[in-house]
């Protein structure tokens, strides 16, 4: 099965009301003659980006975007940022013990201050290629807010919201068996490994995973 078609058949669970397609149009217009426009074209590739979200105290905020294929994971070009609000990062050197904490656990390649700078290169990491993740609403809602603040727009890619996704396939093999509630519970099923204190990276790649061993079961 081809990718667009896998993508055909998934298209309930891409996490946007008519709402939300009506402010994307109005978006893509809006930036048609900026550094932006592309983003907001069709993605016509094979690959896909797991995304994972996590937002700490005092508006610290950690991203990880994981490429890959159904053939393939590539954390090699993986990218984990730690983002601080301007005000946190002018007196990083005295973080409190939790932002230091929370940078631990997430291990980012870098820490940069949230700005327009940093988001504009987020963004263009992740591209027009469609993104996936657990709870993923929840999880791009602080991601979604900060891109608006700097840059004017939300992250228009087509999404994939694998709660959503493995619930429908459970009702279709086993509906009397509950579904996961969070995505440790769910890797645990498909015996992908996640522990319980796993950083942005981790939950990224397990989505990755997870939604490729989902396909196959569809397949």
């Amino acid at each position: 099965m081809s990718y667009m078609a896998l993508l055909d058949r998934h298209v309930t669970f891409f996490n946007g009301s008519l709402r939300t397609l009506l402010r994307r149009e109005s978006d893509r217009r809006r930036y048609a003659n900026s550094p932006y426009a592309w983003l907001f074209q069709p993605y016509m590739g094979e690959e896909l980006i797991a995304l994972a979200c996590h937002a700490g105290r005092s508006g610290i905020f950690s991203v990880a975007a994981v490429p890959f294929t159904q053939q393939a994971i590539k954390t090699s070009d993986a990218y984990v940022m730690t983002l601080l609000p301007s005000e946190t990062a002018a007196r990083q050197t005295s973080l409190v013990p939790s932002q230091r904490q929370h940078q631990l656990q997430h291990a980012p390649q870098r820490t940069e201050v949230m700005d327009e700078t940093n988001l504009s290169e987020l963004v263009a990491h992740i591209g027009n290629r469609p993104i996936l993740g657990w709870g993923l609403r929840r999880q791009l809602s602080g991601l979604n807010r900060a891109l608006n603040a700097h840059l004017g727009f939300a992250l228009p890619n087509a999404q994939v919201d694998l709660d959503l996704l493995n619930r429908r396939e459970l009702r279709r093999r086993q509906p009397y068996v509950d579904p996961p509630t969070n995505l440790r519970h769910a890797a645990a099923r498909y015996r992908i490994p996640l522990h319980s204190f796993s950083s942005v990276l981790d939950q990224a790649t397990a989505s990755a995973l997870l939604y490729q061993r989902l396909q196959r079961l569809v397949d």
